[in-house]
């Protein structure tokens, strides 16, 4: 693995937001965005919407989310960059 950032990147990818509800939730939002350029890019466009889910506030700023559910935003995430990339088949 290379220790510096190369500034090469794919021109598809998966942006997080972390939403505070107000309602004592927060909902991390996945979407798919499009690069400007594979070197360094600038601007990133929104493409679509991809998944989301909704977490309690307090276990999220503790940093106490299950196993599972770190897990499930992990396999999410990669799940995603790989169909966008075309390494697997998108789900249907």
């Amino acid at each position: 693995m290379s220790k510096a950032d190369d500034s090469m990147r794919t021109p598809k990818a998966v942006v997080a937001c972390l939403r505070d509800n107000g309602d004592g939730t927060s909902k991390l939002i996945f979407d798919e965005v499009d690069g400007d350029s594979i070197n360094n890019p600038i601007e990133w466009s929104f493409a679509c919407f991809y998944t989301w889910r909704d977490y309690d506030n307090r276990s999220l700023d503790e940093m106490k989310l299950s196993d599972r559910e770190y897990q499930m935003i992990g396999e999410n995430l990669i799940a995603g960059l790989l169909a966008l990339n075309g390494r697997i088949d998108e789900p249907e």
